[in-house]
């Protein structure tokens, strides 16, 4: 996105642009809150957060968002003001999300089980609020957490995208924890389970790397 022309003008005349490495600047990366990259941070004069957004989007979208945030639209703050008077389930769910990429995962979870008990535990956007919380478990190194959480989603979901994105970060999970054994048998089972998905490649690679380690240390 950064090297679009609209993009380099946002910057230049609209915004000024700060990029920071999180891998060596890890005070910054802390005191924010920063999940993942990209992350892009507007802050106030006084370094005070205003929102975020965190992965890609098309630049459009990134500019139109970072314009509304300046003005108050669509910041956590104004969603939080909009759900005492008008909570829906969608709107927890943006609620759940902002929380999520801040680093707070406690209110986070909070949001996001709004949205699962508010509704149907198997619809769809409790699909997302599920993975969402599996992956917060996985990304917190509760890996047992997030191993039952990807499995009862692949269970309740059956046929649908949520089984198998569920499916796939199973052995990620295993991957992650340091058991090599249990991840290549699972990633075994996903291209047996999803022979024709687009995950199988992804898949194969890992069987090959991770057979291609050598075996942890017994703790």
């Amino acid at each position: 996105m950064l090297i679009d022309p609209k993009a380099i003008d946002f910057f230049t005349n609209e915004m000024i642009l700060v990029q920071i490495n999180g891998d060596v600047d890890t005070t910054t990366k802390k005191q924010y809150g920063v999940e993942g990259y990209p992350t892009f941070i507007l802050v106030d004069k006084d370094g005070k957060e205003v929102d975020r957004e965190a992965g890609y989007l098309e630049t459009d979208n990134y500019i139109q968002n970072f314009r509304d945030y300046s003005k108050g639209i669509g910041t956590l703050e104004a969603l939080l003001k909009e759900a005492d008077t008008n909570k829906t389930r969608q709107l927890c769910f943006n609620i759940a999300y902002k929380y999520q990429w801040r680093g707070n995962q406690p209110d986070a979870r909070a949001w996001y089980s709004s949205v699962i008990t508010m509704g149907t535990a198997k619809d769809s956007l409790a699909g997302e609020a599920r993975m969402a919380l599996a992956d917060m478990s996985m990304r917190k190194k509760d890996y047992a957490l997030a191993i039952n959480a990807f499995t009862e989603i692949a269970a309740d979901f059956v046929g649908t995208p949520f089984a198998e994105n569920a499916d796939i970060y199973i052995p990620i999970t295993y991957r992650r924890m340091g058991d090599t054994t249990k991840a290549i048998t699972a990633f075994e089972d996903f291209i047996k389970k999803y022979p024709k998905s687009e995950e199988v490649e992804y898949a194969q690679k890992q069987i090959v790397k991770l057979k291609g380690e050598p075996p942890a240390e017994k703790k």
